[in-house]
């Protein structure tokens, strides 16, 4: 993946809501690239420091994410996770700074929605691991990464796009408020 074509799309944008969409997608309209890391869904989502919750901001606009969200019982936007909740994947990384995944979506939706109920949204987008990676900077948030291959298959480059994308969608959103 070309992370220096990923910067520069994601400096010329000004707007907010139009940069939150192009980080959800400018990975996938990569698409050689991204069908060799076998990467199927981007979720930005950012912490709501008022409300103490993690808000999912925006989703992949892909036939994946579209299978995803056709077999949720809550939609998208009104899915909302305390930060402070404790089996929650997504809150322990923004917490702890470090990265965490999981081959089951009940560890990225509880407790907003049952196990089963997660489960029905990942077999949607033939999701088989979603890795979550906090954001660094002064906007806390996370960006999940679901992928169709398990863990084990795995590589060090799809790794160190991750924490390299990551990184880079910090770096960017510290810059919206200045």
């Amino acid at each position: 993946m070309d992370i220096s074509d990923l910067q520069n799309a994601l400096q010329a944008v000004q707007k907010n809501e139009d940069l939150y969409k192009l980080i959800v997608n400018a990975p996938l309209q990569q698409t050689v690239e991204a069908a060799l890391l076998f990467l199927g869904i981007v979720v930005l989502l950012l912490v709501d420091e008022q409300h103490g919750t993690i808000d999912r901001v925006a989703l992949s606009d892909n036939e994946r994410a579209t299978g995803t969200k056709n077999m949720s019982v809550k939609r998208f936007e009104d899915i909302k996770i305390p930060l402070e909740h404790e089996k929650n994947l997504i809150a322990k990384a923004i917490r702890t700074g470090k990265p965490k995944s999981t081959t089951d979506w009940q560890y990225l939706f509880t407790p907003e929605l049952t196990p089963e109920e997660a489960r029905l949204n990942q077999a949607g987008g033939s999701i088989a691991l979603s890795c979550v990676y906090p954001l660094t900077g002064n906007k806390r948030g996370a960006l999940i990464f679901s992928y169709y291959l398990f863990e084990g298959s795995l590589q060090p480059q799809q790794r160190k796009f991750m924490q390299t994308y990551a990184q880079l969608v910090s770096e960017r959103l510290d810059t919206l408020d200045r």
